[in-house]
């Protein structure tokens, strides 16, 4: 056995001398300066052992050589031609870690291709960090290869949501080289990371990574809101209500996007549970920025809240942050919907059918904030009706107002 890896060292050497004095020739033909220094280098890692090759590499490291990126993809290459003989050799397992981080510390681009081959082709977590470590370094939002960084995290993702394990430290190194190359598509995919379950220290680089991308926030939260999951959409309305950088138009979008979402009937109890907790943060949102065109929405969701509350699956304080919505949005439409919900009011009323005085108090009082007369009539038959004093008085006050 010990003759056998013997002979085979051997020829590994053979094959990597030819390659270095190829690589040599080559670059002599196309007429690049001859780099004595880098090419000395290469010939000793070529002829040394596994050992001597990491010395190799630590020498060239440690004198500061520039102009040392072909020595180092060298080595990573050495690694990948012989990795079904050296993928559990320790040796050789440190001696491609320190290949290459020392490639993303040269800056030498070339390389990228070769670590990201190691990456995928290695299930050693020492390699897969240093890989991806030195990609960060290497490629732009441009590459192809960042796509395929993007595709990574996500699969993740997917796996740690269906209780699948996932390699935590490679994941954290990944949105850390998500971070440094600054492609805004990672976006979804690392707000999914601060949002899914990793532990906290996940979350938190995530986090950071989001603040460090520069871009079109805006479309960016849209995004997630269109296509993420529903457990993410609720952090991605919150999280974009919280920055500074949007404009008051761009947040009434953003409210407006997710209430659309919100309404939405998809997934199991759980999706619909999370969609709704979106409306309803949506909806407070809405009312704060008085954002009108999400009128028709703010009306969908005053029809739908109004169905939960009579099924006792939301509590009566969500109908009235729904009557506010539609007083905040200074429409038309708004006002016709409420009126016409006043006059339900008035035949449970005047059926001797209870009606909740708070609910009946909004009404009318959004309907003062409207300020549109097509409510006129509902209001005064309030005053023959037997409602409370409260609700008698809010009614004279409005048509008081109208008259005016």
């Amino acid at each position: 056995m010990k003759k056998f890896l013997y002979l085979h060292l051997i020829v590994l050497m053979v094959i990597s001398i030819s390659a270095v004095c190829a690589q040599q020739n080559e670059s002599n033909d196309q007429g690049e300066p001859d780099n004595k220094m880098l090419f000395a280098y290469q010939r000793n890692f070529a002829r040394g052992s596994l050992s001597t090759k990491i010395q190799v590499l630590q020498d060239a490291a440690s004198q500061e050589r520039t102009g040392m990126g072909k020595l180092y993809m060298q080595a990573i290459r050495f690694y990948l031609d012989n990795f079904s003989t050296l993928r559990e050799d320790p040796t050789a397992v440190e001696l491609v870690k320190l290949a290459s981080r020392l490639a993303g510390e040269a800056q030498y681009a070339p390389a990228a291709s070769e670590l990201w081959q190691l990456f995928q082709q290695s299930g050693d977590i020492g390699i897969k960090v240093a890989a991806v470590q030195s990609l960060g370094r290497l490629i732009t939002p441009e590459d192809q290869m960042t796509g395929s960084l993007i595709e990574y995290l996500k699969v993740q993702n997917d796996k740690f949501r269906e209780g699948q394990d996932v390699q935590l430290q490679v994941v954290a190194e990944t949105i850390n080289a998500l971070a440094r190359i600054g492609s805004t598509e990672a976006f979804p995919e690392l707000f999914a990371a601060a949002h899914i379950g990793y532990p906290q220290q996940i979350e938190e680089i995530a986090a950071e990574a989001l603040g460090s991308l520069e871009g079109d926030t805006g479309r960016m939260v849209m995004e997630v809101l269109e296509q993420g999951f529903p457990k993410e959409k609720l952090p991605a309305l919150q999280w974009a209500m919280d920055q500074e950088s949007l404009s008051k138009d761009e947040k009434g979008r953003i409210a407006q996007k997710a209430l659309s979402e919100g309404l939405k009937r998809l997934g199991n109890q759980s999706r619909q549970n999370e969609l709704r907790d979106l409306r309803y943060e949506a909806i407070r949102y809405l009312t704060e920025l008085k954002w009108s065109e999400a009128t028709q929405l703010v009306i969908e969701n005053f029809d739908r809240t109004n169905v939960e509350v009579d099924r006792g699956i939301t509590s009566q304080s969500t109908l009235l942050e729904a009557i506010a919505c539609l007083g905040a949005m200074g429409t038309r439409e708004a006002a016709v919907r409420l009126s016409l919900y006043l006059e339900v009011l008035n035949t449970y009323k005047e059926n001797g059918q209870r009606v909740d005085e708070q609910v009946a108090l909004a009404v009318i009082n959004n309907l003062g904030i409207l300020g549109d007369e097509t409510a006129f009539d509902h209001l005064l038959y309030t005053m023959y009706l037997d409602y409370p004093r409260s609700v008698k008085q809010a009614a004279r006050e409005v048509l008081s107002e109208f008259k005016q």
